[in-house]
């Protein structure tokens, strides 16, 4: 639903004319984009993965740039299951505190992931967006204090080409 809703404020805010004035970003693009962004985040811990909910979806919005979003667990071993029926105390705090430490790495990676695909997107114009978003997953039962449900990160890709990933002055928010 949320989505939905701001792909819909985002279409109403196109201006009028035709998209064959547009750049040509090719879906071939968008696609390795997308995968890219999947083997980045399953790549991040190797020994213990955080789990892409479904594949992350991209597209190119004229007037606006590219936008890739995503779903993310990062905490995947933990849940509830026919053989595991309840979740104690102990268990609710080791997920929480393993999300918690795993913000830092994520939001650098989503970092990484921006000048990557402002560098790999050559059609798109400099003036426009790129963004990632990634909505983070959490079981009913988890301890959400301090953890955020989404981090959505934009910038120029001209000023995502022109900076190193830790230095590009990224439009970062959470909520």
């Amino acid at each position: 639903m949320r989505t939905l809703l701001v792909a819909s404020i985002l279409l109403s805010a196109l201006p009028a004319g035709s998209m064959a004035d547009g750049p040509k970003v090719n879906r071939a693009m968008i696609e390795a984009m997308q995968q890219s962004l999947d083997r980045k985040i399953t790549g991040l811990w190797p020994q213990d993965p955080a789990e892409v909910l479904g594949v992350s979806q991209g597209t190119y919005i004229h007037g606006y740039g590219a936008v890739f979003i995503g779903e993310v667990n990062l905490a995947p071993a933990a849940g509830t299951s026919p053989f595991h029926k309840t979740v104690n105390a102990d268990e609710i705090r080791r997920t929480h505190d393993k999300k918690a430490q795993r913000l830092a790495s994520l939001r650098t990676a989503m970092r990484a992931m921006l000048t990557d695909s402002a560098r790999s997107l050559d059609s798109v114009p400099s003036d426009e967006q790129v963004a990632v978003s990634l909505s983070l997953f959490y079981w009913t039962w988890e301890n959400r204090e301090g953890l955020p449900a989404q981090i959505v990160m934009h910038a120029p890709r001209k000023a995502l080409l022109a900076a190193n990933a830790d230095q590009a002055p990224i439009a970062s928010e959470e909520f």
